[in-house]
């Protein structure tokens, strides 16, 4: 009885975010749980991140320490946070307000960017820091040249529709369109290679041409330069803990829907509304070991840039810190 309420709650949850997803918003969502963080991102190589909320705090949180240090609480919901970490910038996409930038030391708000239309709930900033980007949920793409006071840059109409989910150090953009991938040199403003492929929910790319997409409770590893699928794997059983002996384990036969997945070395770690991370071997897509002390759906993943470390959080406001072997 208590894992059907659980289970009830979880869907619940889950058809929510989807309906966001699918640009159907159901205003403020701080009245589900205030305290569930939207974004994770790291401030350095490891152990130090910022924590967003739906009901628009940002804080520091570090590894070992169980306390958040708040940073700044602003009057709007917060969905994406990137970081600058030369000028110590705070990219923030929220509901009302479009992109802000906050300084991570004071927390005051630098500068206000606006969107056409409607909100984003991802943005970024390119690997040499160049560029701040983002898509609104109309699809409107925007980026912004960090070097001249975030100016926002004109788009050829020419420009790969879809959404930019990187840009390199060579300031190549990475472009998810809903059949292919293209990429695009941002310095002669054109193509320079595209894949047909249509990848579902793009989640995430390593330096080696593969991708990971999601549909539904399976996650798809795709090999670009094969241009072939070479695994899907997706969380075998819905495992839970007695809420009076938590050292009691329940394992129930349900495969739930993936939220998110992320490359980090020679793994891949899948998360899922049914509050557990998986870790699956990049190469074979062996499940290597199940993890299971998120208390709620795990939502967001990040790696750290050398790959040392991924973290964790939840619909809940739980975070975990991994240190990737």
């Amino acid at each position: 009885m208590k894992n059907n309420k659980i289970l009830s709650t979880l869907i619940l949850l889950f058809a929510i975010l989807c309906c966001k997803g699918q640009n159907i918003f159901i205003p403020k969502l701080t009245n589900i749980n205030p305290v569930s963080y939207t974004d994770v991102i790291f401030t350095g190589i490891k152990d130090t991140v910022l924590i967003s909320t739906f009901s628009g705090r940002i804080s520091k949180r570090i590894n070992g320490n169980p306390k958040e240090i708040v940073i700044a609480k602003i009057d709007d919901e917060i969905y994406s946070l990137a970081y600058h970490s030369q000028r110590k910038d705070i990219a923030v996409a929220t509901l009302e307000n479009g992109i802000l930038l906050l300084n991570e030391k004071n927390g005051k708000i630098i500068k206000k960017l606006p969107l056409k239309t409607t909100w984003s709930v991802a943005v970024f900033f390119s690997d040499n820091f160049n560029y701040l980007f983002t898509q609104d949920q109309k699809k409107n793409q925007y980026v912004w040249d960090v070097t001249k006071n975030y100016q926002e840059l004109i788009l050829p109409s020419d420009f790969s529709k879809g959404a930019i989910v990187k840009i390199d150090k060579q300031n190549i953009a990475t472009i998810v369109a809903s059949n292919k991938i293209v990429y695009w040199n941002m310095n002669n403003n054109t193509v320079e290679k595209e894949i047909l492929v249509d990848l579902k929910k793009f989640t995430d790319m390593d330096s080696e041409g593969n991708f990971l997409y999601l549909n539904y409770n399976e996650c798809t590893k795709y090999n670009s330069n094969t241009h072939q699928s070479e695994f899907k794997v997706k969380h075998p059983n819905w495992i839970t803990h007695d809420i009076e002996d938590p050292s009691k384990v329940y394992e129930d036969d349900y495969s739930m829907n993936l939220t998110t997945a992320k490359f980090a070395k020679n793994k891949i770690f899948t998360a899922s509304i049914d509050r557990s991370i998986r870790i699956w071997d990049k190469k074979s897509g062996v499940l290597l070991q199940s993890l299971t002390d998120h208390k709620a759906t795990v939502n967001k993943l990040k790696v750290s840039k050398d790959e040392s470390q991924l973290v964790s959080i939840d619909l809940k406001g739980g975070i975990q810190f991994l240190n990737i072997e």
